[in-house]
């Protein structure tokens, strides 16, 4: 089967760097999937679940907002934050996302702290939304069995 080169890069670390087979991306346009030989392509990205494809697996990442960079050979991931599911703590989450709807209330006066808070809510709800979907999709295939 044929591949493309990813790599999912933050402002820490290279995250990822391996060929898969395909990657769904959550652009601010809509949820985009890159296949081998994909035209080339630069997409803002907004926060949401990343999902790879590769060795007829799946993983799951939660990313930030940031760029998808496309050549046709390489998916280059740009992002200020990005986390593997089964890394996602859901109770910090959830601590997360009231301690940002909290702040957003007390921030309505500050353009810059609102706008933070409303980030970090982002990111919280992202990633509730995706351990949440990780854990139903186990429970239906553990059931169907």
């Amino acid at each position: 089967m044929k591949t493309i080169h990813l790599k999912i890069v933050t402002p820490d670390s290279i995250l990822l760097d391996k060929e898969v087979e395909s990657v769904s991306i959550p652009t601010v346009e809509g949820e985009i999937t890159v296949l081998p030989m994909h035209i080339p392509i630069l997409a803002g990205m907004k926060p949401g679940e990343l999902r790879i494809k590769a060795d007829k697996k799946e993983e799951y990442f939660s990313v930030m907002r940031g760029v998808a960079e496309v050549d046709g050979e390489t998916i280059t991931i740009l992002t200020d934050a990005a986390e593997h599911a089964d890394d996602i703590d859901e109770e910090r989450a959830d601590a997360a996302a009231k301690a940002a709807k909290e702040l957003m209330a007390k921030k309505r006066s500050s353009e810059e702290g609102y706008t933070e808070a409303m980030a970090e809510l982002e990111r919280s709800l992202s990633r509730i939304k995706i351990i949440r979907k990780r854990r139903r999709g186990s429970k239906v295939r553990i059931d169907s069995n």
